[in-house]
């Protein structure tokens, strides 16, 4: 098979021949790993082309990022399927095809109960198998809530769709743990065995696809000893990478030599560890505690096994060291004992009256920050959007979702979410965050 010349193109041409032998498969990793990057290069012209030449058929890749979806729920999931497919076809498909399958997206849109919606899905699925001419292959990028969120009906419709038609549609997928731990080792998933055997792990950057990554990127260009600097401490994470990079390009000439402890406290990189943190469970996170404060100790095989799965060590050790010293101040967390809400910008831990509250999502998160950051100051929808979700969400995210965020978050800080002390709405202008409690 011709090789595609992408940062992870080792992972990226395996993938390519699973789907050219009609499998389906599935990427992991966590956040700003290069699980989108990878599924986005699947959906080019090239990758295509490259499967054209070697399976002997047309393919049509339809690249679907599950957090364009207004919603947790299969009818959200089947309308940004569809939407999708017609933005990837505008100009491929022919009229009638194209009017068909607008007409079943209306008719999805517009369903008033999940039945009708599964119905018009199925619809247009088995008229772009049967018509489209080439196989079809939906690539599922940040699909973890929508997965977790689907019922069984909406899971074996999926998997049925891809029994009828075998070949001509294959599923992609990528996620932050494997589909069977997402949805729970006992649950009976008869979607996630089409994965079963074809599922991959991201792994962290070669020193020469890290060099491409920086190459690519819109930042002032290094001398080279920075380059090397930026390269050692992101340990091969893209997330860390791009972090690293911007703060160590804005450095002047005067800060040679101190360029490390720089990167450890600007606030990039250290989001970026946040956001791995916040994916891992508590025991995951013990253990890298346990290893930052007696690397000699060591863990069991089997515990270093599930870390090196993750890409958190190499070789035994945390991959990064901006990461170790994310862990290091983890470690040493501050002694929290005033009232009220404090997020500690180092570790991300949230405490409530000096208790530390549970791990929160990445979205909830994101919302706590910009909240936390504007204490005491309402924040009104539009803010709540473009700082979570991002500006190019602005025509997808309702005010429904927002106050669905709104409402997990509240459940996680507060002991009464129907009488909150801290998180509060003002009706028809926005929220805030009190930094001193309001009386019951």
């Amino acid at each position: 098979m011709p090789k595609v010349e992408l940062p992870f193109s080792s992972l990226a041409n395996q993938l390519l021949v699973d789907l050219v032998a009609d499998n389906c498969v599935a990427i992991t990793g966590l956040s700003n790993t290069g699980k989108s990057t990878l599924m986005r290069a699947l959906a080019s012209p090239e990758a295509e082309k490259i499967y054209k030449a070697t399976g002997d058929r047309s393919v049509y890749m339809i690249y679907v990022d599950c957090n364009r979806a207004v919603a947790n729920s299969a009818q959200a999931f089947y309308e940004i399927v569809l939407r999708s497919a017609l933005e990837r076809l505008v100009d491929a498909a022919p009229s009638e095809l194209g009017t068909a399958l607008r007409n079943y997206y209306q008719s999805v849109t517009e369903s008033e109960s999940a039945f009708s919606a599964s119905l018009s899905f199925n619809l247009a699925l088995t008229t772009l198998c049967e018509q489209l001419g080439g196989n079809l292959c939906l690539l599922l990028d940040e699909f973890d809530e929508i997965y977790i969120s689907l019922d069984e009906r909406a899971l074996l419709n999926l998997r049925a769709l891809r029994d009828r038609f075998s070949s001509q549609l294959v599923y992609a997928t990528a996620t932050i743990r494997s589909l069977l731990e997402l949805r729970g080792q006992a649950f009976a998933d008869e979607f996630a065995e089409m994965f079963s055997h074809s599922t991959y792990p991201m792994s962290l950057l070669e020193d020469a696809e890290a060099k491409v990554l920086l190459q690519s990127l819109d930042v002032p260009s290094m001398v080279s000893d920075r380059e090397k600097i930026c390269l050692q401490l992101a340990g091969g994470h893209p997330g860390l990478l791009i972090a690293a990079a911007q703060v160590l390009s804005g450095l002047t000439k005067n800060q040679k030599g101190i360029e490390e402890a720089i990167v450890y406290r600007e606030p990039q990189p250290r989001a970026e560890c946040l956001k791995i943190w916040s994916q891992l469970t508590d025991e995951e996170r013990n253990n890298l505690i346990t290893l930052t404060l007696n690397p000699k100790v060591g863990l069991p095989q089997q515990q270093m096994n599930r870390l090196e799965r993750l890409s958190l060590l190499q070789q035994g050790h945390v991959f990064s060291p901006i990461f170790a010293d994310f862990l290091n101040r983890k470690a040493h967390g501050p002694d929290v004992k005033t009232e009220g809400v404090y997020l500690d910008p180092d570790s991300g831990d949230v405490w409530v009256d000096g208790i530390r509250i549970p791990v929160l999502t990445d979205l909830e998160f994101r919302l706590l920050a910009l909240l936390y950051d504007r204490r005491d100051k309402l924040t009104d929808k539009y803010h709540i959007v473009t700082s979570v979700w991002g500006e190019e969400y602005l025509g997808e995210v309702d005010d429904a979702r927002v106050e669905k965020l709104v409402s997990r978050l509240r459940s996680k800080i507060e002991s009464d979410p129907a009488n909150p002390r801290y998180l509060i709405t003002r009706r028809g202008r926005g929220y805030k965050l009190l930094s001193i409690p309001r009386a019951k």
